[in-house]
Order: structure tokens, then sequence, then C-alpha cells
């Protein structure tokens, strides 16, 4: 995540038998969208990160991940609400207001724990699918998406009804955008603590 400038920022952890993450909290990180995503999102991707919730940030409802347009408008996002324990993927809908997929039930529970989980979300024209610890959780329908504006901003860690920094606490080993949704299927745990084999790498990346 060079755009970001995270190593500079915030600085990086090392904890035994866990790879490099960043420590997250106070201020949301914010860049300019044009920068990070120079030709947009596509119609499909994938969206990867591996993270751990902090004491108070698994029972907030924030947004991990979101991109608002030149007047502050979401486009997109993916919001973890941990007071009812879900995953929502939001975007601006091609023919109505939004287009909305919650993720709700006692296998997403276990993502709100103060464990390291990834999370991976296959975006597909007419679905999106929701793989968590590298497990198939769900497949949900949804309509037809807008084209983001690129002259807005991308934040990763804000709080739902906020529009001032606060802290949303939480650590983050990896983010990824991949071109082709199919990589949220094919990734592996590894990164995770108790994954087959701990790795000593962190990217933050638009691939």
């Amino acid at each position: 995540m060079d755009y970001f400038s995270v190593r500079d920022i915030l600085g990086t952890r090392l904890d035994e038998g866990q790879s490099a993450y960043v420590r997250l909290g106070t201020m949301p990180i914010v860049q300019q969208t044009e920068d990070v995503f120079p030709q947009g999102l596509p119609d499909e991707y994938a969206f990867v990160t591996t993270f751990k919730f902090r004491k108070t940030s698994r029972r907030e409802d924030w947004y991990l991940w979101q991109i608002f347009d030149k007047y502050g408008i979401p486009q997109v996002s993916i919001r973890l609400d941990g007071e009812n324990k879900a995953v929502e993927y939001n975007a601006v809908g091609l023919t109505k207001d939004a287009v909305r997929a919650v993720f709700r039930n006692s296998e997403v529970d276990n993502l709100f724990d103060r464990n390291w989980h990834k999370i991976a979300l296959s975006v597909e024209a007419k679905t999106v699918s929701l793989y968590l610890d590298c497990k198939h959780i769900q497949t949900l329908p949804i309509g037809d998406r807008e084209d983001i504006d690129i002259q807005g901003k991308t934040v990763i860690g804000k709080r739902l009804y906020d529009s001032v920094p606060i802290d949303v606490s939480f650590d983050l080993q990896r983010m990824v955008i991949y071109c082709d949704s199919k990589h949220a299927e094919l990734e592996t745990c590894c990164d995770l603590p108790n994954g087959p084999v701990s790795t000593h790498q962190w990217n933050f990346a638009w691939i």
C-alpha cells in the first residue's frame, strides 16, 4: 500500500509466528481514489484482507473499506456490523439507489472475536460471495452497479455514523483487490497464525 504510506505514518509490528501488520486507530487512512485506482474498479473483482479486531472495535459498526465520490457520497463499501454480527457489501446501483448484500449467520459470527481472520469477497456481475478463513460462506444476488468516480477518496477504517476522526482500532496485515473475482476462492490461509505456513510479508495493493 505505497499510496497510503502506511509504513511512514503508523509503523509495523511483528509478533512471533505472525506476519508483519499495521495497528490502526484514531485516524482512518485516506487517499485520493485516482491515485489508488487510476482506472476505476472493474465490473468483477476480488477484495481480500487479513485483519484482527481489537477489544472495542469488534462491537462497533464501521467500514473496513469505502470509496466516496467527489461530493462525499459513498459509492462502494464493505461494512462490518459488530452489533448484528454481519458483513455487508454496498454499492451504488445502476437502476436503483443502492445495491446491498448482507451476510449474517453462525459462521459469520466467528469473525467478531479477537483472532486473525481473512475475508475474501468475490464481486461478480450478478452475485457477491463471501469467503471467511478460506471457506465459502454464502453467495447472494446483486443488481447492476454504477462505475465509481475516481475523483473522490478511498478510506480504510471509518465508523459508520461519524464524520470526525475517531478511534476504529484494528490490526491490518493485508488488503488486496484483484481484477479477477476468482482470486477470492483461490486464496490460502497460510498467513493466519493457525495456517500451515507463516510468512513475513504484508501488502496493500491493486492488482
